[in-house]
């Protein structure tokens, strides 16, 4: 069908409160490498609400006030020192020579391609975000210049971007200036940043302040042939209420007992299938009817058709392998002519859905237990010290706790109904007549109503408590709409929370000596402590990175992905010491001297991780020839970038990237590694 709407086939996949999470997101670049571009473009073409492009400048005239410390905002003026997107001319479409980053010249360019119209002189940042802007009009551009993307106040600065985000407006002249006085309409609600190929000494005080002020993170990396992203959701996790799962099992509650009024009355309207003489009526019966009648046939068959605990009375349904067996044979019986019984064919394939227990999974489970009352009301009010900007503690969220409070609400809907969760009131397509299928059609979608309604009196009697608890106080979350109980309750049997361990606190365990991560080490044990979890989360990683050993490459074993992180992690601990990466100097002797440093770093590493009794690892790492061939490669590429790989690694990032802006599906946990040596890639959990 035919559609003037450029954003038509993305809303096919998130629809449309997907897209409008899109657009109220604030995406923030640090670092305008290819890889940050390239991730940054997947992004602006979908249309996500704006864009800062932050980065440092060699050039002292182009760059502006160091971001932080005070000077990321003028509160008096309201001014941020972001700035828009400059006008898209011809001399910045033209580069003079070969870039290994399309969207900026390479630095032996000459610097007239590199100029405004007034030939000032453009930084990296202003020239990347001119280009990714003028990919969709939809997009509002910003960029930022500093001396030093070591030397910013992150946390400041990232606090100052949640409270007073950068805005475009024209005044009484006619130019456009960057403010903050932007209206409720053009305000981002959410905030994305990516650390794109930054040093240990940018992405750790980044990973801190993200962690404090509740905002994910995703740190991507192009080096050489090589590349990761890793992701680190915002505190305390990240709640998915569509996760979409590929195989989505049917909810039709025929195991459920007592079968609901709209679903027995249907069942009661068919007479017994023997009975039906006519071969076109009997061929259109919907398989939900057959599989009831062929379940009533089946407990007659069985010694105890009813369970013996008899304050349930709960009929047996099929349960051994011989059981099932038994009642899948029955069915086929049932038909007339099985070839010619396409509803009969069904029944047969759906036979699993009379025994699947349509109550929530131990998945579902362990994020509700994550949901406690209390805490909730607690972090729900509004304190004084909140208002007042005295309260140093990370809050929650507001949509974190919008889903709190649906969580909570859903577990008091499960007590009241044998763990059953709401009914999602949808049927798939199956062969039946129209009376019969809209019948079957709208007892399931009036259920689905009557659950929604007890869900939304659960909602209202708990911020009723919470009003109560309050005192007074403002309460941070709200009534949610209709569509949002709607798309929970249809949701609620794949609800999931994700939740990584902070970068810097993995980059501490890992490489205990690094001299970063030293001069950090008070900040980030005060921190370490406000993760209840952390030794949980940390000894299950530690289990799957164990596990993930155990599945090297199948064609050779040193090319696992797993190997070649270890040696870029490597690089970042080398550039730690040295502040720049192994490579710099071309001479033989000092590329040797680089090798066998990384490799130190590598078998440092991996002992710290507990790898070191892995055969993977003493194979390929431990093993000083093997090893050290891996050594020589990542010190071989120098840290260059090669465009190819990082819009590998970029379009990875940026479908990640939209997975945490929206809630939908379910990003992974939590390091993609690419190797483009051989085209393979895995996800560790380091």
């Amino acid at each position: 069908m035919a559609t003037t709407d450029k954003y038509d086939r993305q809303l096919r996949l998130w629809g449309a409160s997907g897209q409008r999470s899109l657009g109220n997101t604030l995406v923030v670049l640090i670092g305008s490498s290819a890889c940050g571009t390239e991730t940054l473009k997947n992004l602006v073409l979908p249309g996500v609400g704006s864009i800062l492009v932050v980065d440092d400048d060699d050039d002292d005239a182009a760059a502006a006030p160091d971001v932080g410390n005070g000077s990321a905002s003028d509160s008096s003026a309201g001014v941020m020192k972001a700035q828009a997107s400059p006008e898209l001319t011809e001399s910045l479409l033209k580069f003079s020579s070969p870039s290994s980053n399309f969207f900026l010249p390479s630095p032996s360019s000459s610097s007239s391609h590199n100029d405004d119209d007034d030939g000032k002189k453009l930084s990296n940042a202003a020239h990347a975000c001119a280009l990714l802007s003028e990919l969709n009009p939809d997009v509002n551009g910003y960029h930022c210049t500093v001396p030093s993307l070591e030397g910013v106040d992150y946390t400041t600065f990232l606090k100052t971007l949640m409270e007073n985000p950068p805005s475009t407006s024209e005044d009484d002249n006619g130019t456009t200036t960057t403010t903050t006085a932007a209206a409720a309409a053009t305000t981002p609600k959410k905030i994305l940043v990516i650390a794109a190929d930054q040093p240990s000494s940018v992405t750790l005080p980044l990973s801190h302040a993200c962690h404090i002020q509740s905002i994910p993170l995703l740190a991507v990396r192009s080096y050489g042939l090589l590349g990761y992203v890793r992701i680190q959701t915002a505190s305390p996790y990240h709640c998915i209420i569509e996760a979409k799962p590929a195989h989505r099992i049917p909810d039709l509650r025929l195991s459920a007992w007592p079968l609901f009024d709209g679903l027995k009355d249907v069942a009661s309207s068919v007479k017994n299938l023997d009975e039906i003489e006519d071969t076109k009526d009997h061929s259109h019966v919907p398989f939900v009817v057959i599989l009831l009648q062929a379940l009533e046939k089946w407990r007659g068959t069985v010694s105890a058709p009813v369970n013996d605990d008899p304050a349930t009375a709960r009929p047996r349904y099929p349960e051994t392998f011989a059981e099932k067996a038994a009642f899948r044979k029955l069915v086929p019986e049932m038909a007339k002519n099985i070839n010619n019984e396409i509803n009969f064919e069904e029944a047969v394939r759906e036979a699993h859905l009379v025994w699947a227990d349509g109550r929530i999974s131990e998945d579902v489970k362990m994020v509700l237990e994550r949901v406690d009352e209390e805490s909730f009301f607690g972090a729900a009010i509004q304190s004084d010290m909140e208002v007042e900007g005295g309260s140093n503690s990370p809050k929650i969220p507001s949509h974190v706790l919008q889903f709190q409070l649906l969580a909570l609400a859903l577990k008091r809907f499960l007590k009241q109904n044998d763990d059953y969760p709401p009914l999602e009131g949808t049927i798939p397509d199956m062969t039946s007549d129209t009376t019969r299928y809209v019948a079957l059609q709208e007892a399931y979608q009036q259920q689905a109503g009557k659950d929604r309604s007890a869900v939304s009196e659960l909602v209202k009697s708990l911020l009723e408590e919470c009003k109560q608890k309050s005192n007074g106080c403002d309460l941070r979350v709200s009534t949610p709409t209709d569509d949002e109980v709607l798309t929970f309750c249809k949701n609620a049997r794949y609800l999931r929370i994700l939740e990584t361990r902070p970068l810097y606190a993995e980059y501490k365990l890992q490489d205990p000596a690094s001299p970063v991560v030293s001069n950090l080490s008070k900040t980030l044990s005060s921190s370490m402590d406000n993760m209840p979890n952390f030794e949980s989360i940390q000894s299950d990683a530690r289990d799957d990175l164990l596990m993930s050993t155990m599945d090297p490459y199948e064609t050779d074993p040193v090319h696992t992905p797993m190997l070649w992180w270890i040696a870029l992690r490597a690089c970042d601990a080398f550039y730690d010491r040295h502040q720049h990466y192994p490579g710099k100097h071309d001479q033989e002797l000092a590329l040797e001297a680089d090798a066998n440093e990384v490799y130190k770093c590598m078998v440092q590493i991996a002992t710290s991780m507990g790898l070191a009794e892995c055969d993977l690892i003493k194979e390929h790492l431990l093993d000083q020839v093997k090893g050290k061939d891996l050594a020589r490669e990542v010190v071989r590429y120098d840290e260059a970038e090669i465009h190819n790989i990082a819009a590998v690694v970029g379009g990875v990032a940026s479908q990640e990237a939209v997975k945490l802006i929206t809630g939908q599906y379910v990003p992974f946990d939590d390091t993609y590694v690419y190797n483009g040596i051989v085209s393979t890639a895995g996800v560790y959990r380091f």
